[in-house]
């Protein structure tokens, strides 16, 4: 007969909680693995859809690569006039296709001519003198911005208008006379 005493019953207590330690690990073990099959599936499905969205867009540039391929293929004839304005409209209408196709996809043409610039919409490229404009107004736009939904996918490219500065002698001038104003006053 064993006998029942403090030991005894310490040593049952620690079979107990070695079992119940052996189920958790084995339920952590299984939800690791279950955690990093999750994990591999949602990659793989993220490329799927990935790859879905990029043949989406290239189908739709395909048909403008059709068109152009087209174009390429017409051939001049003794009316030059009539062929190069054939030509002409042809380009337009692959341009406006193109156009379409980008559209569907979410990008927006930006345009700042005229606005103050705005470092988040438009790089800088340079500023000019004029008076026709405000300094800071953005004059000529070199380059067009673009946005794929409110994000800026491609900034402007611009000049922007720039105060006159008066030539050196006339600052020179302007102070002196400043000058001479304010030792009257005093």
């Amino acid at each position: 007969m064993i006998k029942e005493g403090p030991v005894s019953k310490l040593k049952e207590e620690l079979r107990d909680k070695e079992k119940e330690l052996a189920e958790i690990k084995s339920l952590m073990l299984r939800k690791a693995a279950e955690f990093d099959n999750a994990r591999k599936r949602w990659e793989r499905e993220r490329e799927i859809i990935a790859q879905e969205a990029s043949a989406q867009v290239l189908k739709e540039l395909l048909e403008v690569w059709d068109n152009f391929e087209r174009a390429l293929e017409i051939k001049t004839d003794g009316n030059s006039d009539n062929t190069l304005e054939a030509y002409r409209k042809g380009v337009e209408l692959i341009f406006t296709h193109f156009t379409d196709a980008l559209a569907k996809q979410g990008l927006k043409q930006y345009s700042c001519m005229g606005e103050m610039f705005n470092p988040a919409l438009a790089e800088a490229l340079g500023h000019y003198e004029t008076t026709d404009a405000e300094p800071g107004v953005v004059i000529e736009e070199v380059r067009k911005g673009f946005l794929l939904g409110d994000r800026v996918l491609r900034p402007a490219r611009v000049i922007v208008a720039k105060e006159i500065e008066k030539p050196v002698e006339e600052k020179q001038d302007s102070q002196a006379g400043d000058e001479s104003t304010r030792s009257s006053e005093i």
